[in-house]
C-alpha cells in the first residue's frame, strides 16, 4: 500500500513540473492544484499565494542545484576541475531533477517582470552564487585577470543553459564544456 506525499511536496512536486516549464505567469493555479490533487486552502495555507509557491519551488530548486554542485566539487582534484565542475553538475541535475529543458532560475526572471521580494532574492542569491564560485576557482587558475575569466565562465554557463532549448541538453553541455575548457586555456597561456 503506497501512501501519498503530504500536500505541500505534492504542490511544490506540481509547480516544479509546471511553473519551470510553461512558465509561471502562464501557468494557472488551478492547473497547478489539479495536478497536485490539492484545495485552493492548501495552497494558501502553505505558501499564502502562487507567489509564495514560486518563491518555495525556486528555494527547493537552489538548494538541490547547489548540493548536487556541492559534490560534483568534492570530486574536483585541481583548480582547473573545481572551476569546470559547473559542467559535470549540471549534467547531473538535468538528468536526475530537471523537469524543464533549461534553467528554472533564469526562465522566472524571464516570465516574471515584476517579481516580489522574495523571488528577486532567490534569483540574486543564485546569480551572486555563481559569480562568487566562478571567481574564487577562477583565481585559482590564474593570477592574470580572474574576473575576466570568471565573466566569461558565467557567461558560458548561462549560454549553455539556454542552448539547451535548441538543442538536446547533452549536446549543449557538452559544447558549453568544450567552450569552457578553451577559455580556461586561453587564460593559461
Amino acid at each position: 500500500m503506497s501512501t501519498r506525499p503530504p500536500v505541500r511536496d505534492r504542490l511544490l512536486d506540481a509547480a516544479d513540473a509546471l511553473f519551470f516549464q510553461a512558465g509561471a505567469i502562464a501557468t494557472p493555479v488551478d492547473k497547478v492544484l489539479a495536478q497536485a490533487g490539492a484545495s485552493p486552502s492548501s495552497l494558501y495555507a502553505h505558501f499564502g499565494n502562487k507567489d509564495g509557491l514560486l518563491a518555495a519551488a525556486l528555494e527547493r530548486r537552489l538548494e538541490v542545484w547547489t548540493q548536487v554542485w556541492d559534490r560534483a566539487l568534492a570530486q574536483a582534484d585541481t583548480p582547473q576541475e573545481r572551476l569546470m565542475s559547473i559542467f559535470p553538475a549540471l549534467r547531473t541535475y538535468q538528468g536526475e531533477h530537471m523537469t524543464e529543458r533549461w534553467c528554472a532560475f533564469s526562465g522566472t526572471a524571464a516570465t516574471v517582470p515584476t517579481q516580489p521580494p522574495r523571488i528577486a532574492d532567490i534569483l540574486q542569491r543564485e546569480t551572486q552564487m555563481l559569480r562568487e564560485r566562478f571567481l574564487t576557482f577562477a583565481s585559482e587558475v590564474t593570477l592574470d585577470r580572474p574576473e575576466a575569466l570568471a565573466r566569461a565562465m558565467m557567461i558560458t554557463y548561462t549560454g549553455t543553459t539556454a542552448m539547451m532549448l535548441r538543442v538536446p541538453w547533452s549536446e549543449a553541455i557538452h559544447d558549453g564544456e568544450m567552450t569552457a575548457r578553451t577559455l580556461i586555456a586561453a587564460h593559461q597561456g
